[in-house]
Formats: C-alpha cells, structure tokens, sequence
C-alpha cells in the first residue's frame, strides 16, 4: 500500500516510491529505492524534503504508534513549509486568509441560512486573494493545504480561486476577466452548501443514493447563483460545468469537448489539483508531483492542452529554491 509519510518519520528498511522536495525537478523521473542504512535515514530526515511515499508491501511502515493529531499534524506540516519560504511570506499568506474569511463566512452563512449567494462578498474576497496572488502565488497555495476537517470548504474555495487566478495571468487573460475567474473558482462548489455534512463529511464509499445526491450540486449552486441578478454568466457557467470531462462522460449533462467553455475547463482541473494536493478524512494528500501524473495519464478527462499549460504555470512561477539561496522576487513551489 501506498502512504504519504513526513520526513521525521523515515526509518531504515521503507521503500521510496516518491518525494516532495522543493529543490528537485519534478518533471525527471523518480527512481524508487529502498532506505538501507541510518545514514541515509538521517540525511532525509535533515534535508529539505517536505513529504515522502513509501510502500508498505516491499518495506516497512511507520509502525502502529498512535498518529499525529490533525492540529498537531498541521503544525508540523507548517514547519516544513517555513523550510520553503519566508517567515515574511508565510505571514502575508496567512494574513490574507485572515483577511478573506469574514468575507467568505458571510457569503456561505447567506447560502445555509437563507438560500442566497450575494456577489459583492466573493468580489471583495478575490480582490485580497488576486493582490496576495501577485506578490505571494506559491506561500498562499502551500499553506491552503494545510486543510483541517472544519476548514476545508472554506480553504478548498479559496484555493481553486487562487490557483484560477494565478492560471488565467498566465494565460495573459486581462484582470477583469481574471477577477471573473477568481470569482468562479470561489464559488463553483457553492451547492454543496446545501447538502447534508452528513454525506460531505463521509468517510467510508457514499451509496448510489449518495453519489447521486452529491451529484446534484453544480445544478443546486446554479440555481442558487442565478437568482442575483449581477451575477456574471461566465461564474454561472463554471459552477454549473466544472465537473463535465472532455470525453462526455462528466456530469451534469455528459457533456463534451466544445460544447465544455474554457473556463469551466480551467476549473475542473484547479478543482482536482486541490482536491488530490489536501488530506481528507477518507484519504492521504497526494504530492504536487503525484497529482499532475495521475492527472497527465487521466485520458479523456481534461483538456489536455490546458492540463499542461497548467502544469507549465506552476513551474514557471513557482522556482525550486529555498529562502536562504533565493533572489528577490522567487518563490518555492510547495
């Protein structure tokens, strides 16, 4: 079995299969070994890895101590991240957090209580996330990773909305349309407001009768978007299509190809990304590099042109070098 593993936990006789180092190039293959000596042990547990994968049926596991708890877990995972960047830059990143959940905890209060999803909030909330995108893309996008079972709507949103903005800049799409992205990405799962956290927070496999109800919600959030007047057609559009694959065997309708717009296109893969980048009660996170490879061979499911456009964006704005070698103006993918 696979498991994603920190790097304090490595210990002799683990297979490697993987690594999330952010001075490696990730698009040259990983060779996967086997952790012979303490020497080597040590060396990857003082190195700038962030997380490891291991298989537990060709070496040994962590062992049957009692796991970290989410909070505690979270901490460390923050630690590692202050190997990647700046004290200076992870506080600009959580203060834009900070900055934007009043704003989102306002907009989906709205959506619970009243059935009502106002513009102006998700407007003003992609405005700090847009600005904090221009100085700060990598240190915002590594720390909404670090989702806790009772966060992760909340950072979920914002991340898809990061990661559509910082992908449509890259594209050379004008800010207007950029904010519109922004605006997408923050509210394409706005249905799931309305669903039981019974079914949202599940751990085991949802019944057909769950699957089906889950499935219900891009038509929920576009009802409930389309009731505001200065909601924008292309926010509706996205929340409506974000789960369709070019093959046609997405949902709701089964569309395909051209008739799937670009910007619900961009959604579905800044959607997946995050989804596969968090930990969930149900599964382990999956590393950057990990999720653009299954990603690259999911055939039929994304834009293939745009996958890849996507994959460019990371790497070019997010440079593999840690603060203490980095010049002004760098960031360290996460």
């Amino acid at each position: 079995m696979l498991k994603r593993i920190k790097r304090h936990q490595v210990r002799v006789g683990m297979f490697i299969t993987d690594i999330e180092d952010p001075l490696r190039d990730e698009a040259a293959p990983m060779r996967s070994f086997l952790l012979k000596d303490e020497g080597a042990a040590a060396k990857v547990r003082a190195s700038n890895i962030i997380s490891l994968v291991i298989d537990t049926r060709r070496g040994v596991d962590v062992g049957t101590g009692r796991p970290l708890p989410e909070a505690q877990e979270n901490r460390s995972s923050l630690s590692d991240l202050s190997r990647a960047f700046t004290q200076t830059e992870i506080k600009e990143a959580l203060q834009t957090i900070e900055q934007t959940r009043p704003l989102l905890d306002t907009l989906f209060s709205n959506v619970r209580l009243g059935g009502a999803a106002r513009f102006e909030p998700a407007d003003r909330a992609v405005e700090q996330i847009a600005k904090s995108m221009e100085s700060n893309p990598a240190a915002l996008i590594g720390i909404t990773r670090l989702k806790t079972k009772d966060e992760y709507t909340f950072l979920h949103s914002l991340a898809v909305s990061a990661l559509m903005v910082h992908f449509g800049r890259f594209l050379k799409f004008d800010e207007q349309a950029v904010r519109i992205l922004g605006i997408s990405g923050l509210l394409h799962d706005v249905g799931k407001m309305l669903m039981p956290d019974a079914i949202l927070s599940k751990k085991g496999a949802l019944t057909d009768e769950e699957m089906a109800e889950v499935r219900t919600h891009p038509v929920r959030g576009y009802e409930l978007l389309s009731r505001q007047s200065d909601m924008p057609q292309i926010v509706l559009d996205v929340c409506l299509h974000h789960h369709e694959r070019i093959d046609g065997k997405g949902y709701p309708f089964g569309l395909s190809d051209k008739q799937i717009s670009t910007q619900a296109r961009i959604a579905a893969i800044c959607d997946v990304y995050d989804a596969m980048t968090s930990a969930r009660s149900y599964k382990r996170a999956w590393t950057p590099a990990e999720t653009l490879r299954m990603m690259l061979k999911s055939e039929g499911h994304f834009d293939r042109h745009l996958l890849a456009q996507f994959n460019a964006s990371l790497r070019a704005s997010f440079s593999p070098i840690p603060p203490n070698e980095r010049r002004s103006g760098a960031r360290a993918i996460q």
